[in-house]
């Protein structure tokens, strides 16, 4: 199962976590109408982690030519000024210049696309058992 929606960047932040490593937090405004179950479960789903899915999320940032995408881990989300926001980490890397992206005093327009994929297991958690076992018997 696969969503697809263009977000508008609502904040973007760099902190620390505990070990001292630096990354980026983004606050992505959902558009109205989202299906907000389906990234709940993504949330819930990679939260878990169990082995059995596979959840990506990615953001695509498409600017003047310029096409990146950027692998996120979900935060969850909350209500923000009568708006839904997704709230994703990523690691931070320098030579991605959000900063510079995302200023709103630089004319040249950004549109974002927030990508989340839930791939469910293509074999069966619990594979058919053979019965005939006695095939490779031979009977006197």
């Amino acid at each position: 199962m696969k969503e697809t929606m263009t977000v508008k960047l609502d904040a973007l932040k760099h902190e620390y976590d505990r070990d001292g490593y630096p990354f980026t937090t983004l606050h992505l405004e959902l558009p109205s109408g989202t299906d907000l179950k389906f990234l709940q479960k993504a949330h819930r789903l990679a939260r878990k982690d169990d082995g059995r899915q596979e959840i990506t999320f990615k953001l695509k940032v498409y600017s003047d030519g310029d096409r990146r995408t950027w692998k996120l881990t979900s935060k969850g989300s909350k209500t923000k000024d009568f708006k839904v926001v997704a709230v994703m980490e990523r690691q931070f890397d320098a030579s991605d210049r959000a900063e510079l992206l995302f200023n709103p005093a630089d004319p040249r327009t950004v549109e974002l696309v927030f990508e989340v994929e839930i791939v469910e297991p293509e074999r069966p958690l619990f594979p058919p058992q053979d019965d005939d076992k006695d095939e490779k018997r031979v009977s006197a």
